[in-house]
């Protein structure tokens, strides 16, 4: 029959024996099997306040062991955080004052002997006192010359208020020594245990079982063998465990049982504390594990437990994964195993993952779940070592490693796309394990799906003032598409890239604000490209065709074809004459260009991953189409009904060259589309197009040149000869850039309610001119 004593401890006895002071021949030790130091700040003040106003604080359990000169060690089963506050309270008091410590009489007493009163000056005085003894280690014996000619000139007071002022504050911190005194001599009960030594991890354990918020990982440091040990080769893992129990010695506590040199020299550790080293060295010495780098040092990362479980169980069997441990023959070659199915998975992903894009503004971002990356790992680690023999990987791997490899690339966008470990944790790493999920291809239907979800949610963000930053799914995306166009020497170079809005946020904001719009999705992964950061930088809000001084920095066709995926015409919308009606046009327009980019960034994000792109949208669409002769239409103008009209009426196959340019077969004639929406001015439609030279450019060859005005609302197409627009240009309004040059001329259409169309001409003078003779 095991015994227990109940003892009455004094606070301040107790502290002394926490600091191993051997007062009244009594020492407090914490076994190596303790968990950290887990108390936040507020979580001691509470305590401490619960001290303070005499609350009860409950019971602590200690095993008494004696020694042989007659004194008493007493080892800590539960207690810790209150012990440890205690401690700290003891030998530095003013640590728990605070603000609210000093009460609002005692502020208005201070406040009368300087002839002060407004609501902001009590915290003046709550703020130069607490400063004040913040400097303190004790109540005791306090100068208060300094708290009290501070108060004065702040005031303003007259110098003889010092001495009254003085007295004052004495009496109000000899009242808060006086309790710290009174709570040193305030007994606790204290449980002594006085049964067998090897009983007290199970005692631990179910202690911390029944109620108490203690992490399962601490649990299984005392439930796990603690003195079966194992000889590590890896000193990092024996230095991080020396390091969790040296964090209790540097706070004053004692370790029982413990010694740092001997476990430096023969480098042997218990199951509990290998794993709980292996985490902290594996998430420090790998990018793509670093989750919770900067944990304190007595504090667990689950992460090696898990991934040590994943690759040596088929279920979770965290709990007794410590015969796992005990039962490797080489826990050494197991942990080089172990790092190899890392590397690998790291050099899988590495294009994705430490893409130069991200080294600026995201560092080495985590994109992935913690499970996520442990379920390639791990699987991975199963698929190198089938047999048990960690020296070398096994023979079917030579055969499975290619496909294993292309396949975790592609999962690992997949999940992050479709947020596949959104949910599940430890159970999803062993279901995806059986059978090997990532020797299974991606099909072109689940990769439609996922990209267009994907698109759809972004679409869904009505964005007005704030715009959302980047998220991981968004940057893996653009990460993907740039695989291919960022090239050897931009992956090594030291230039920095943004994450850039194309349609700038700021101009957006502007726009929405004249609109009284209800928001866009200006975040949307189709208005979002990298660019390099001297490019970004000195154009600030405008957009690329907006701002014509950065052109010294870098060629626009450069900016187009390698980072924005745009022509000029993608954004002539930016530029239109918006008023506060006008919502509906902008939202018309701004969902056109993302739409139309969105599938530019889906082919290039396929062409980069290796996806075949016409099979993903056949598989989607394949009902649709099956009674569709699509071949026999003029693949240059398919889903085009402007040009289809235009070929019809001159008899000429026409193909398309860039969006809204196009070129008849024998290249002698070119059109470039303009198109608007309506306006309702009065009993007329107004419409709004923006004449630029630079649109030109692909069509500067062709002998006849035309543009093309479309005016949506009503199916309305005017073909109207460039020659004949020349013309007019010194009779129409313009717009300039920052150099004062002309960046396009406004062609200004209306349309009667007959159908009738004229041209607005704004010099010399207000003219109109008929342009039906342009009507096709």
């Amino acid at each position: 029959m095991q015994s227990c004593t109940v003892e009455y401890w004094t606070l301040s006895s107790l502290a002394c024996a926490l600091q191993d002071m051997h007062k009244d021949n009594k020492r407090i030790a914490v076994p190596m099997f303790q968990r950290g130091k887990r108390w936040k700040k507020n979580q001691q003040q509470t305590f401490i306040d619960s001290l303070l106003k005499g609350f009860p604080i409950g019971t602590m359990l200690f095993h008494e062991e004696k020694e042989n000169d007659g004194k008493s060690t007493y080892i800590l089963i539960d207690g810790l955080q209150r012990g440890n506050c205690i401690k700290k309270y003891m030998t530095n008091p003013t640590d728990f004052f605070y603000d609210s410590s000093i009460s609002d009489e005692f502020c208005h007493s201070i406040l009368q002997k300087v002839n002060a009163n407004k609501e902001d000056d009590y915290q003046i005085v709550r703020n130069i006192l607490t400063n004040f003894i913040k400097e303190q280690k004790t109540f005791k014996s306090l100068q208060y010359f300094e708290p009290a000619r501070q108060i004065q000139e702040r005031f303003n007071a007259d110098f003889n208020v010092v001495g009254d002022l003085i007295a004052v504050i004495g009496d109000f911190f000899n009242e808060r020594q006086e309790l710290y005194e009174q709570i040193s001599t305030t007994v606790i009960p204290i449980v002594i245990y006085h049964g067998l030594e090897e009983n007290l991890p199970e005692i631990f354990d179910r202690i911390n079982s029944q109620g108490t918020p203690l992490d399962q990982y601490e649990v299984y440091a005392a439930s796990w063998p603690v003195n079966k040990r194992i000889k590590v080769d890896n000193i990092d893992i024996v230095e991080t465990a020396i390091k969790k129990y040296d964090s209790f010695i540097d706070d004053g506590f004692v370790i029982q049982g413990y010694n740092r040199e001997n476990m430096r020299s023969t480098k042997e550790l218990n199951a509990f504390e290998y794993l709980f080293g292996l985490s902290k060295y594996l998430v420090c010495k790998y990018d793509i594990l670093a989750f919770q780098r900067n944990l304190p040092d007595d504090t667990v990362n689950t992460l090696g437990f898990e991934l040590v479980n994943a690759c040596l169980n088929d279920s979770d069997k965290i709990k007794i994964l410590y015969n796992n441990i005990y039962d490797l023959v080489d826990i050494n070659a197991f942990e080089k195993a172990l790092c190899n199915a890392i590397d690998f998975v790291a050099n899988a992903i590495s294009p994705i993952f430490k893409f130069k894009g991200n080294n600026r503004k995201f560092g080495s971002k985590v994109f992935h779940s913690k499970f996520q990356i442990l379920s390639m790992i791990s699987t991975s680690f199963k698929e190198m070592y089938k047999d048990g023999d960690y020296s070398a990987p096994c023979e079917a791997w030579a055969g499975k490693k290619d496909l294993i490899t292309k396949n975790l690339r592609l999962y690992y966008v997949y999940d992050i796309l479709i947020k596949y470990w959104s949910e599940g944790g430890n159970q999803k790493i062993h279901n995806v394990a059986k059978p090997n999920r990532y020797e299974i291809e991606i099909s072109p239907r689940a990769w439609r799906t996922a990209l267009d979800g994907f698109y759809d949610k972004s679409m869904a963000r009505m964005e007005v003032k704030n715009i959302a930053s980047p998220k991981s799914e968004e940057i893996v995306m653009l990460n993907c598409i740039y695989l291919n166009t960022f090239t050897a020497m931009d992956q090594l170079s030291i230039d920095n890239f943004d994450i850039e809005h194309i349609a700038p946020k700021e101009q957006m904001r502007n726009l929405l604000k004249k609109t009284k719009g209800k928001g866009l999705p200006i975040s949307c992964i189709a208005n979002l490209c990298y660019l390099p950061e001297y490019v970004n930088r000195s154009k600030r809000d405008k957009n690329f065709y907006q701002d014509k001084k950065y052109l010294s920095y870098i060629n626009l066709e450069d900016v187009e074809a390698k980072f924005s995926f745009t022509t000029q015409e993608d954004l002539e919308w930016m530029d239109m004459p918006y008023d506060e009606n006008d919502f509906e046009v902008l939202q018309s327009y701004y969902t056109e260009y993302i739409n139309a980019r969105f599938e530019t960034i889906k082919r290039l994000f396929c062409k980069s991953m290796g996806i075949d792109y016409d099979a993903m949208q056949n598989a989607s669409y394949e009902k649709e189409t099956s009674n569709n002769d699509s071949n026999s239409m003029q693949p240059a103008i398919l889903n085009n009904p402007i040009m289809n009209k235009i070929s019809a009426i001159s008899d000429k196959i026409i193909y398309k060259v860039r969006r809204c340019v196009f070129r008849t077969e024998d290249g002698k004639i070119g059109y470039v589309i303009c198109e608007s929406k309506a306006y309702k001015q009065g009993e007329r439609q107004k419409y709004w197009f923006a004449y630029r030279k630079k649109s030109l450019a692909p069509i500067e060859n062709c002998d006849d040149k035309y543009i093309v005005y479309f005016c949506r609302d009503s199916n309305d197409i005017l073909l109207v000869p460039i020659s004949n627009i020349e013309k007019l240009l010194p009779n129409l309004n313009s717009s300039l850039d920052d150099d004062g040059n002309i960046s396009h001329w406004h062609i200004v259409l209306f349309r009667d309610k007959n159908g009738h169309f004229t041209q607005l001409l704004s010099k010399p003078e207000l003219s109109e001119i008929d342009m039906d003779n342009y009507k096709i």
